[in-house]
């Protein structure tokens, strides 16, 4: 027989076998690939929105203050870690780690990373910017149970202790989750614990007290099978500062860090705050009203002037305003209510002119967080006689803007821009009437610094002789 043949008998037999073999003997699924879970979090009070690198690219773009992004799963092994931060000319530069970048970890299998931008920007020390990594098993809670671990954020926020208890808890009876050893800022965190999944109340203290309560999220409904990450952070929120009667302050809020991202619990004492300003012209004195009860500070109000801000319970609020001395309501004369919500800082202008029979309440609501990076500047169209405008917002060495483009245009009254970022450094603000070099309003040398908050209110002029001006607020 030829090795032809002999060739093909063998290949046939070895045709036979396989077929007569058992196929779940002889070919074997590849083993799983090895994983883990990434999430990475946002909690540094100053810092701008970052963009976070892995291996180079960018995997999480402009993530923000007290924002979470979702999981990733990816292969276990080493990684590059790099965050930069966004400035406000939209460059970039890494911050975590500030220096020879990136940072190179090592993941293992199975467990759950959850990386955590924590610290100031500017700061040394242990309260520097920095990446704070909380690694956990990747496993499933017990039917009804929840996977909690707790980490102190807040780098503005002394050591604390941290209870977790049924709602109304007398904390002289109860143990701290932490046991006596107070948690400071970075320390390593507490747990993961399994616990029942229900209704709780968290409360974090000065280390060492029951009674000197730096946060009290009240009564707090946690869901079953959830793996959370509690962040204490840095609390920006308005009406954090002094809770009436209380006589403390309010340093820290939480985040509740899952699968999908993160919510924020606020102390349950958080108040809105409002301030008001007076920009109707031909008003004269005016008095404020809240549902249908006058506001003490708000008395014989005048054109131009500010007052507050004001901590308010978080509710539904029919503000009225009228001359002096009557309740002939000039402004929201059906008592149309406005809703306030806790830890949110609002700004309201009385608007318009009577002249122009125009009165109006304009609101805004705006995220007041300072940057450590940025200087914020908010312009507000509240001249009724002005129409639509264009702004131009340029170096202070720049004051021909005969062939400058507008930064805004075609702005209608009671726009407001909210606070934009920008460089910090001294600029002119003009603004003239839309598809118009002439400046209608001029305003120069304004100096905007670094973690700086600037609002300016377009206004009509004080008596018809005069200009047109604008109201300046805030760190002006």
């Amino acid at each position: 027989m030829n090795y032809l043949n002999r060739g093909w008998l063998l290949a046939a037999a070895l045709f036979i076998a396989a077929c007569d073999s058992d196929d779940t003997d002889s070919v074997q699924p590849p083993p799983p690939t090895p994983t883990f879970n990434l999430q990475v979090v946002h909690a540094s009070s100053n810092a701008p929105a970052v963009n976070v690198l892995v291996d180079g690219a960018e995997t999480l773009s402009a993530v923000d203050y007290k924002t979470a992004s979702g999981e990733t799963t990816l292969t276990i092994g080493d990684y590059d870690l790099q965050v930069d931060a966004i400035f406000p000319d939209g460059s970039t530069a890494p911050v975590i780690p500030a220096d020879n970048p990136p940072l190179n970890v090592t993941f293992g299998a199975d467990t759950n990373y959850t990386v955590i931008a924590l610290g100031n920007v500017g700061d040394t020390g242990d309260t520097a910017l920095q990446a704070k990594i909380v690694e956990r098993p990747l496993a499933s809670a017990a039917s009804g149970n929840i996977i909690l671990t707790v980490v102190h954020g807040a780098a503005g926020a002394p050591p604390v202790d941290v209870y977790v208890t049924a709602p109304g808890a007398d904390l002289t009876q109860e143990t701290p989750l932490n046991a006596g050893t107070p948690l400071a800022f970075n320390d390593d965190p507490l747990g993961p614990i399994e616990v029942p999944a229900g209704e709780y109340q968290v409360r974090i203290t000065v280390a060492g007290s029951t009674t000197a309560v730096a946060f009290d999220s009240g009564p707090l409904d946690i869901t079953a099978g959830n793996d959370i990450v509690a962040i204490a952070v840095d609390n920006t929120n308005a009406g954090a500062g002094t809770v009436p009667g209380a006589g403390i302050d309010i340093p820290v809020s939480v985040l509740l860090v899952g699968e999908g991202g993160a919510v924020e619990a606020l102390d349950a004492q958080t108040t809105a705050e409002v301030r008001v300003t007076h920009a109707v012209p031909d008003a004269g004195l005016v008095d404020v009203y809240a549902n249908g009860a006058l506001v003490a500070p708000l008395e014989d109000f005048d054109f131009t002037e500010t007052r507050g801000p004001l901590a308010l319970p978080a509710d539904d609020y029919a503000f009225q305003v009228a001359p002096a001395n009557t309740q002939n309501f000039v402004i929201n004369p059906t008592a149309e209510a406005l809703t306030l919500d806790a830890g949110t800082f609002y700004d309201a202008f009385a608007t318009g002119s009577i002249a122009l029979d125009n009165l109006g309440l304009l609101t805004a609501a705006d995220d007041r967080r300072r940057l450590a990076t940025a200087a914020k500047l908010r312009v507000i169209h509240g001249s009724p006689s002005t129409g639509l405008v264009d702004l131009y917002v340029v170096d202070a060495a720049v004051t021909d803007i005969s062939n400058v483009d507008p930064f805004a245009e075609d702005i209608p009254y009671l726009f407001n821009s909210t606070y934009l970022e920008l460089t910090p450094g001294t600029y002119n603000v003009y603004i003239t009437p839309a598809d118009s070099k002439t400046i209608a309003i001029p305003a120069e040398g304004l100096t905007l610094e670094a973690a700086g908050l600037y609002t300016a209110v377009a206004r009509d002029p004080i008596s018809p002789s005069t200009d047109l001006g604008l109201i300046l607020l805030d760190d002006f």
